[in-house]
């Protein structure tokens, strides 16, 4: 029999993060919207587009025309997924690696990529006229991957106007003065149910039509996991509806006997979105997170260098520097979600899909590693502080730089095994030192294709001669370290 919970974070508190994804470790979703069609700048375009002392302002007014003659939702039509192939990208998603995979249901922007019946501005009803998530989300369950619906609508109110400040509510008086006298198309009351200006529209509308959005997608779909950007979560007059909301979606997956989680994201303003102990601690590409999390956590980072979504000549991250993260994570207890940026006609970029496949590959030989593996006692070897980049007061992990002197551990569930993994191929012999002679071995092994190791220990450690092994990829090399 299921549990039921209460609409209080005192019963939330109690729901558990499933074992398919502590096991799973890796997985995908996308930032895919109108924001794609310029392709400049970055997701955020539909805002910075209204902000006079913004480059993309300037930029929009030479290539399209000023906001009066050519608003945001001008790029509605250009969205047209016309290349989109649900099984395509579900198929690329399971030779990535990852166990569960969506893409963001609607950004600050509010477009919607579902087929929605409780407000017109989605998929279904203009562009491309067609269910995009539950396409996907049908291909994915095919293929036996679990499906994350990820929500970033509600910061929408007033996201649009120039200069707003989320946190101090403050903006730019001036610019909105001239866009109302110009006619911009963001203060139009017409577009009030798009823009959520407080000028055409009030929060409280808003916030019910939110609330709308996020049970349509919960009863359609029935998503394994969700995914929430900050908002007013914890305030006074919207906590209640947050906490009715969470319980509705666990009590309605349990009912159905599936397991379900719930994204806690720590956003910049260094407050949960959630109560601190409910659901799976999420850190945005690393930010604040510490060394160690004695409760599941996941790391969420992005494809590209310049936007969450497509943009023009952005670079990616390769498949090495993929890798290095999620066996980071991995080893000290933590899963990996990687955002991808697909193109407005739902092409994914080659230098996206050949990352994707050089991590694919080496999953497929050396999975056992990761997969369904728990911390070891010692973490990590080598230089910490090269993963670290200190930005506005706070600490972000990047994975760039790694390579064969970083080494990193987890273990099987029994903990029979270890597997030893360095961030890169050694090309001589490499040392673990926690693996030293207080530690009993029974057998090393290469994962990938189970070939013995030559292998000796000492007080500094165990030392593997690298010399005989013909590795299958470049970008890391993992043992199997059976103990006695």
């Amino acid at each position: 029999m299921s549990k039921t919970y209460q609409a209080t974070w005192e019963s939330l508190t109690r729901h558990e993060a499933p074992a398919w994804f502590i096991d799973g470790k890796f997985g995908l979703y996308a930032h895919w919207g109108i924001y794609s069609v310029p392709g400049f700048g970055n997701e955020w375009y539909g805002k910075w587009m209204h902000d006079p002392a913004h480059e993309i302002h300037r930029q929009h007014a030479e290539r399209f025309g000023a906001p009066a003659d050519y608003g945001y939702t001008r790029f509605i039509d250009g969205f047209t997924a016309e290349h989109y192939d649900p099984d395509e990208w579900a198929a690329l998603f399971a030779a990535s690696g990852a166990r569960y995979a969506g893409f963001s249901l609607a950004h600050h922007d509010g477009f919607g990529l579902w087929d929605s019946d409780v407000y017109r501005w989605n998929v279904g009803k203009m562009g491309p006229k067609r269910d995009l998530y539950g396409e996907l989300a049908a291909a994915l369950r095919a293929r036996g991957l679990r499906l994350v619906a990820p929500f970033h609508i509600i910061r929408g109110f007033n996201w649009f106007l120039p200069g707003w400040n989320q946190w101090d509510q403050t903006f730019d008086a001036a610019a909105i003065e001239r866009g109302l006298a110009e006619g911009w198309e963001l203060f139009d009351p017409d577009y009030a149910d798009f823009y959520w200006v407080q000028q055409t529209s009030q929060f409280e509308d808003f916030f019910i039509q939110w609330q709308l959005k996020v049970r349509e997608v919960i009863d359609k779909y029935q998503p394994d996991m969700m995914w929430f950007d900050g908002g007013k979560f914890r305030d006074d007059g919207y906590e209640e509806t947050a906490l009715e909301i969470l319980a509705h979606y666990l009590n309605q997956a349990g009912a159905r006997g599936q397991d379900v989680l719930v994204l806690n994201k720590l956003p910049v303003s260094m407050k949960y979105n959630f109560h601190p102990d409910f659901g799976v601690i999420n850190f945005e590409k690393g930010r604040d997170r510490p060394l160690r999390y004695d409760r599941p956590w996941n790391d969420d980072m992005r494809i590209g260098d310049q936007s969450w979504g497509w943009v023009e000549n952005q670079q990616y991250a390769s498949g090495h520097t993929l890798l290095s993260k999620l066996i980071d994570c991995a080893a000290r207890g933590g899963t990996m979600m990687l955002s991808l940026s697909p193109m407005p006609d739902g092409r994914i970029p080659a230098g996206q899909r050949d990352s994707l496949l050089e991590m694919g590959a080496w999953l497929r030989w050396n999975g056992e590693a990761i997969y369904e593996t728990r911390p070891w006692t010692t973490h990590s070897e080598g230089d910490l502080e090269k993963l670290w980049h200190h930005e506005r007061g706070h600490k972000f992990w990047i994975y760039d730089n790694c390579n064969a002197d970083d080494r990193r551990y987890t273990q099987s569930k029994d903990g029979r095994t270890v597997y030893a993994m360095t961030l890169g191929i050694p090309s001589e012999p490499v040392t673990f030192e926690a693996l030293n002679d207080t530690v009993g071995i029974e057998r090393v092994s290469l994962v990938e294709s189970d070939q013995p190791a030559r292998w000796r220990q000492s007080p500094a450690g165990l030392t593997i001669d690298v010399s005989q092994h013909r590795f299958k990829t470049e970008l890391a090399a993992a043992w199997k370290v059976s103990l006695r």
